[in-house]
């Protein structure tokens, strides 16, 4: 476990994960440590360079579009070319999106009937896509506790699907600890590099607490 004080190094070593296809956890153990915003920051860079994006979307639009404004990312030139967002809470509220590039599924959603309708949207997205290299985020999958009963069975079925792909991917997950203590483990395990946020009085730490070897 090492605390990491320069945030821009740290960045660094997340990018650096992602560019050997590797999948990264981000741990906020504080409502407001503000950790998940690292993921975004680090998905930034290969947005603007062309490279297919992934954005599996737990939270309102809404939310998401705001925090791509504060890291300063125009998803609006992007989205429906190389950027393309899974809206998982529109689909469960039946929430149409009317925007290019962010996709949903239709109709009737419980557990079981969500990971068949995934599985095919996935199939399609890459059949008519034919990418070679796919980064993926997962913002805020705490989100998960709201919208499912089991929500570790879900995410693990979903995150097993994207592994499966024949395509060489890199992950960032994300999540608010407080509000899905459930996924705790499963991040970990699944994770090659785990950053944890949390706040100690007025000061917020970022954590490396699984990867990263001797650096930064």
């Amino acid at each position: 476990m090492r605390s990491v004080n320069n945030e821009n190094r740290l960045l660094e070593l997340i990018i650096s994960a992602l560019s050997s296809n590797k999948i990264v956890g981000i741990v906020d153990r504080d409502i407001a440590s503000f950790g998940y915003m690292l993921g975004l920051k680090a998905i930034k860079g290969d947005v603007e360079r062309g490279k297919y994006v992934w954005i599996v979307s737990y939270d309102p639009l809404q939310s998401l579009f705001r925090d791509m404004e504060r890291v300063g990312l125009n998803y609006e030139e992007h989205l429906g070319k190389n950027l393309f967002i899974f809206d998982v809470f529109g689909s469960i509220k039946g929430i149409e999106p009317g925007m290019d590039g962010v996709l949903t599924l239709k109709g009737y959603l419980d557990d079981n009937v969500f990971i068949v309708k995934y599985q095919k949207l996935i199939s399609e997205v890459i059949d008519s896509l034919k990418p070679e290299e796919v980064t993926v985020l997962g913002h805020l999958e705490s989100g998960l506790c709201r919208l499912f009963k089991n929500p570790v069975r879900v995410q693990r079925k979903a995150w097993n699907l994207m592994m499966e792909v024949p395509l060489k991917i890199s992950a960032v997950r994300t999540y608010i600890l407080p509000e899905c203590p459930a996924m705790d483990e499963l991040v970990y395990f699944c994770s090659d590099l785990v950053v944890e946020g949390l706040v100690e009085g007025n000061r917020r730490r970022l954590i490396v607490t699984k990867g990263g070897g001797d650096e930064p």
